[in-house]
């Protein structure tokens, strides 16, 4: 960390240009943000303080700004109970069904590559739904991949599987040593920001394993998932983040809803990928 009262003008500008300074924040309110930021820009120049990477300032125990990172924001603000707690094994649901979080997966680095090769590698289209007999067009993409051309049918409409991509190939691996399930299909979804969600549902089709597995792994821009108890109305929540898994399995489909709110905090995308069997 670097004091920017401790610094001239000359100094600063080099130090940027040199990246060795790459982040600013608050030394009195323990906030840290971009360079480019208004309210740092506004900041007394005895309170800014400068670091190298955003791992410096998080180590150093700075929160994210609101105004230039709201996405990180809204993940701070919102974290709850379980959204740290990497212990695989813990049901996160307290009756009828079963839901792990295994957090991270990926380094952030690995992540950030499979998010470009996701984002700009995949057969992307707009879903579609009937609904009340009129078909609706979201805003949200998606994309349905298999080992061969399945189909799968939800909201009246019906998807055929694309062949799998090397990337997905290589993350159906990954998902499936770590969590000791098989998978012959994946439903992927693009939320380009926090104005699109998807509303409460169940992944209970005709076309999946009943009571079988569904692995959600995610990318991008770190969103809460919630689930509701179908009768007592009970609610869990978490934050899923950057590269993490979350598994749901046996009767989870068959009691609970699960939905991803919209959120005015998040700018930046988000993919989620749903591995699936298919038995139809």
């Amino acid at each position: 960390m670097i004091k920017h009262a401790h610094l001239s003008e000359t100094e600063t500008r080099k130090l940027i240009k040199n990246a060795a300074i790459c982040w600013g924040g608050n030394v009195r309110l323990k906030i840290y943000g971009t360079l480019r930021c208004r309210s740092g820009k506004r900041m007394k120049k005895e309170n800014r303080i400068f670091f190298v990477s955003e791992n410096e300032a998080l180590k150093n125990g700075y929160r994210p700004c609101a105004h230039c990172l709201p996405d990180r924001y809204y993940t701070w603000k919102t974290m709850d109970l379980f959204s740290n707690d990497t212990d695989k094994n813990r049901n996160l649901l307290p009756k009828d069904g079963v839901v792990n979080y295994y957090g991270r997966l990926l380094l952030p680095a690995e992540a950030d590559h499979y998010l470009e090769k996701l984002l700009h590698h995949i057969n992307w289209r707009h879903d579609e739904a009937i609904i009340f007999g009129k078909r609706i067009i979201t805003d949200r993409k998606v994309a349905w991949y298999g080992d061969r051309e399945f189909e799968y049918t939800y909201s009246k409409t019906t998807k055929t599987a694309h062949s799998w991509t090397p990337e997905l190939l290589e993350l159906k691996k990954l998902v499936e040593t770590a969590s000791n399930e098989t998978f012959n299909s994946c439903l992927l979804n693009l939320y380009h920001n926090g104005n699109e969600g998807m509303a409460w549902h169940s992944d209970g089709e005709k076309d999946l394993k009943k009571n079988g597995a569904i692995a959600s792994l995610s990318f991008g821009a770190e969103r809460k998932f919630a689930f509701k108890h179908k009768k007592s109305k009970e609610t869990v929540s978490l934050v899923l983040q950057h590269g993490s898994l979350l598994i749901m399995k046996d009767e989870t489909q068959t009691h609970w809803l699960h939905r991803l709110p919209k959120t005015k905090f998040v700018k930046k995308p988000r993919v989620n990928l749903t591995f699936r069997t298919i038995t139809s």
